[in-house]
């Protein structure tokens, strides 16, 4: 038998013998059956299109992929407005793709923040041009020089009373934004983060629609310099670029006004949080963590239907099926040691993104009603989100990594994919935060209110460590006897109580 007939045989056979509801799995994965027929139907329609259905990625330099990317956005632009689809729809049409597009940032970044920061009249201008792709948006906050300290940025934004205006100036070399995509070849528009300085005095960083390259004929506009920064490890298709401002002037209402503000006289009024200025960078870490889940998810589909078809060595029990003298790789115990492990974290990572989803967009709800309790909500949304972020973004890669490396040789070739999941998703250790940073942040809040439980003066999110059998029983121990009782909830739940009771007392050992 060819082997070409044998693979699907013993795929088959490995299906038959689960015991899963592949259709109930899939609809929650996917968010319900609608869902789910809404994402074939998406499917079927991309992989019926002679642009979008198109694989050539791994033939095609930085150059060559960027172009072709652009063809692809037409094409896509195209089709939604054609089809008339919904946001949900669009996002999964565009997901089908395959790889990110020139208009990756404006989609996730850019219109979200004019949705989160810009006030009524702001968003009334400036989100019809935005989502008709009228104007391609990027999200330029990062510098050559900082990162991660939002705080620490150097460009800024100088408000002139009587022109009514904000001069945007780059002083320094490492003022310079760097990094953000579309910024390079493709924005018509970027939301600028610079320091506000009112008749001398710092307001703090604000946000600030800034005008780049003409609409006529797409030429950088004057004192705006912008280049594309060259190859990456991944993202190739986009254009991660710079920009450069020379006393660039945008009007007053340039200023994105949701919360802080600017009068015509200069009188700057508060935003009721200085954390309002991270919503979009928290939203993104939000679904940051879902996009892991999915990232893992494909690398181990990929992996187990590998080893399932794959066979190697003679079979030394019978394990049920004629098709080969072989076994399947999937029926070594050490390849079952590896792979499975990183499944379960595919599945914990994409709930665990949808969870912070659900966060996110509660507090947000919170924010836009003006309620009181938003600042002590947001920051546990950020704790969260910067946990799981910097936790997980290390993981998932090595996972990825580790996936590639269970397929063996075939896992180096490019057409296993395995290459380009991760390549696109490594950069995710990086940005948005690296784990040494994040955790740090993550701990920071957890000893505050580990602090505040020792005082009674709240629960929060680790209330339960104010039980007393938490401060007066060093001998609890996780109730499991044998490896099938975690398949319990509660005991799970119980074994994690446990563990953080003992990191605690480490915590607390530290501090004395």
């Amino acid at each position: 038998m060819e082997l070409k007939d044998l693979a699907p045989l013993l795929l088959q056979r490995e299906r038959e013998s689960s015991d899963v509801d592949v259709e109930l799995l899939t609809n929650t994965l996917r968010g319900g059956h609608a869902a789910n027929v809404h994402r074939k139907d998406a499917e079927a329609a991309i992989s019926r299109h002679l642009v979008l259905s198109k694989r050539e990625a791994a033939f095609q330099n930085h150059t060559q992929r960027y172009e072709s990317a652009l063809e692809k956005t037409y094409h896509y632009v195209k089709l939604i407005q054609s089809s008339k689809v919904g946001s949900d729809a669009q996002q999964i049409m565009y997901d089908v793709i395959g790889e990110k597009l020139p208009i990756q940032v404006h989609r996730s970044m850019f219109i979200p923040t004019l949705e989160n920061q810009a006030d009524d009249e702001q968003q009334a201008h400036w989100l019809p041009l935005a989502t008709s792709y009228r104007i391609l948006g990027a999200y330029a906050q990062t510098e050559l020089g900082h990162g991660s300290n939002v705080q620490g940025l150097e460009t800024t934004a100088l408000y002139d009373k009587e022109k009514q205006e904000f001069v945007i100036t780059s002083p320094t070399l490492t003022s310079r934004k760097w990094w953000p995509g579309g910024l390079g070849k493709t924005a018509t528009h970027a939301v600028v983060h610079a320091q506000l300085r009112i008749d001398g005095e710092h307001k703090g960083v604000q946000a600030f629609i800034v005008p780049l390259r003409s609409l006529r004929d797409h030429r950088p506009l004057p004192g705006v310099e912008v280049g594309d920064i060259g190859p990456k490890v991944g993202f190739n298709s986009l254009d991660n670029g710079y920009a450069v401002f020379h006393n660039v002037r945008v009007p007053r209402r340039n200023m994105l006004m949701r919360y802080a503000k600017v009068l015509p006289d200069g009188t700057f009024i508060k935003p009721p949080s200085s954390k309002l200025v991270y919503l979009t960078m928290t939203q993104i870490r939000a679904y940051l963590i879902l996009k892991l889940g999915f990232a893992l998810g494909a690398a181990t589909t990929i992996t187990t239907r590998f080893s399932a078809v794959r066979v190697q060595g003679r079979k030394v029990a019978d394990n049920g099926h004629t098709l080969t003298n072989e076994s399947p790789v999937l029926d070594y115990q050490n390849q079952q040691h590896a792979l499975l492990p990183l499944v379960a974290l595919s599945y914990a990572a994409t709930f665990a993104g949808r969870s912070m989803v659900d966060m996110h967009d509660k507090v947000l709800a919170l924010v836009t009603s003006g309620q009181s309790d938003f600042a002590a909500q947001s920051a546990q949304l950020h704790a969260i989100s910067s946990g799981l972020k910097g936790w997980l973004a290390d993981r998932v890669n090595d996972g990825i990594e580790h996936c590639r490396r269970l397929c063996g040789g075939h896992g180096f070739l490019q057409s296993s994919n395995l290459a380009h999941i991760f390549a696109e998703n490594v950069g995710s250790c990086t940005y948005e935060g690296t784990a040494d940073v994040l955790v740090q942040q993550h701990a920071r809040y957890l000893l505050k209110e580990l602090s505040g439980i020792a005082k009674a003066q709240n629960e929060g999110l680790v209330g339960f460590l104010s039980r007393s059998d938490y401060h007066s029983n060093p001998m609890l121990r996780c109730s499991a006897n044998n490896a099938s009782d975690f398949g319990s909830f509660k005991v799970l739940v119980e074994a994690f109580e446990v563990h953080i009771r003992e990191q605690r007392e480490c915590v607390y050992d530290a501090d004395d």
